[in-house]
């Protein structure tokens, strides 16, 4: 079936609601249009709009399966489009732009809109955007088509708030997917397409039988997805990690602990803290001095404990070189797993010359700094490139956390560490030298 004709026979809908109310309905479907405002009561409207998609066989549009459905689904459960397979672009996006998953979406589940809320303008948009996820998956499935049979096999025996993924499946099945018969096949192109970039003996355990293969379903094809593209700047919408909790250890799991064994290739670099100095910093060794009391670099045991995730605190003399040992982790965790690394520092003048200094050192974009000389475009800038993946280093002063667009930036990353620079400055010296110290242990 080609792209228009699954198209033609795809009733596109969206729903305005409020938290008790429908207040606008918009669906597209083929050449015509349905929109209601008001006028006549919701449950006329309902009624409408089901003989408006009759012969319709799917239902499309942007988070239906925990948004629009739920809502009809318990306001006029009677309806003949709640069961029909359901196509919610929102879920298809992290599969078909791992790189750069928003697409067109911004802000969680929002459509990019020029104006107003318009349901019949977002219906249209989601047709658009499905569109260009068609082509995508069309694009995997010639080049990886054992890619796009594992995206069918982890979406079509799931359950999305009580809707299953059949909608989902049916859109892989006719972009090139083949159904996998085994929790087995599943698990050798698993192992296959992560070849390298994951813990090889993490991934041998991750389908131990194959319930394990079915319990995994959609939250391994998230994984998957994201790990086709990990080292770069991409990370995992929110949305992803709250609705599918499970991707996080998941991937924790594949990427961030180490096994140990010396003919893991992915374990034996990405955890070597000399292989990543050279690899980020260009230099051979860390500093010999100071030392620590086993006698080793002191530099090199402080940056080794913060690869390893651990927490500490590191005591340090000036021109010890106390900046690499955070910087070097934080970078290797936004390469893990596209996480951030935030840096508390009390002076503006400092937070400037660590940012501008890291990205003359290594050559990466990966560090930023809000604070208080910042114009408003160049704040949102940097804004912008958190909430996009392109920050692995963000460094703000204690005031900047009781900022609004601080706290929702910050709410759309997933927070790899908190790093106290200049750690003297949570002393008390019999006055409160900086208030707002105060205050971050609770806001984190």
């Amino acid at each position: 079936m080609s792209l228009d004709r699954f198209i033609a026979h795809t009733l596109a809908l969206d729903l305005e609601l409020t938290r008790t109310s429908v207040r606008r309905i918009g669906a597209v479907f083929g050449e015509r249009i349905f929109e209601w405002a008001g006028g006549t009561s919701a449950q006329a409207a309902f009624a409408e709009l089901d003989h408006f998609g009759r012969g319709s066989q799917w239902v499309l549009g942007h988070n239906l399966f925990h948004h629009d459905l739920p809502f009809l689904k318990a306001n006029a459960p009677d309806l003949g489009l709640l069961r029909l397979p359901v196509v919610d672009t929102l879920y298809l996006s992290p599969l078909a732009f791992p790189q750069h998953p928003y697409h067109r979406l911004v802000k969680d589940y929002k459509l990019v809109r020029s104006g107003l809320s318009d349901p019949l303008e977002d219906s249209r948009l989601a047709l658009s955007i499905f569109r260009d996820q068609w082509e995508s998956f069309s694009a995997q499935a010639d080049q990886y088509p054992e890619l796009i049979s594992f995206y069918r096999f982890g979406v079509a025996s799931s359950l999305f708030g009580g809707f299953t993924g059949k909608g989902l499946a049916a859109v892989f099945d006719r972009t090139g997917a083949r159904p996998l018969q085994t929790a087995d096949q599943a698990r050798a192109i698993f192992k296959q397409l992560t070849a390298g970039i994951v813990c090889r003996t993490a991934a041998d355990r991750l389908f131990c039988t194959a319930a394990d293969a079915v319990d995994i379903g959609p939250q391994a094809a998230y994984a998957l997805a994201w790990l086709r593209v990990a080292g770069s700047n991409s990370v995992l919408p929110p949305w992803v990690r709250h609705q599918f909790p499970e991707v996080v250890p998941l991937l924790k799991q594949l990427r961030d602990t180490p096994c140990g064994e010396p003919d893991c290739a992915y374990c034996r670099d990405t955890h070597d803290p000399d292989h990543q100095l050279k690899r980020f910093f260009g230099f051979d060794a860390f500093r010999e001095a100071p030392r620590s009391r086993e006698g080793d670099s002191l530099q090199r045991s402080v940056a080794l404990h913060g690869l390893q995730d651990h927490p500490l605190l590191a005591i340090m003399p000036t021109g010890g070189g106390k900046s690499v040992c955070f910087q070097l982790p934080a970078l290797v965790r936004h390469t893990r797993r596209g996480l951030l690394t935030v840096v508390i520092s009390p002076l503006q003048a400092l937070m400037k010359d660590q940012v501008d200094n890291l990205v003359k050192n290594t050559g990466t974009p990966y560090a930023g700094a809000i604070y208080g000389l910042l114009t408003p475009p160049e704040r949102g800038e940097v804004v912008e490139r958190v909430r996009l993946g392109d920050i692995a280093i963000l460094y703000i002063s204690p005031e900047q956390l009781r900022s609004r667009s601080v706290r929702q930036v910050l709410a759309l990353r997933e927070i790899g560490c908190w790093v106290f620079d200049e750690a003297h400055c949570l002393s008390k010296w019999g006055h409160d030298f900086r208030p707002d110290y105060m205050y971050a242990a609770r806001f984190i």
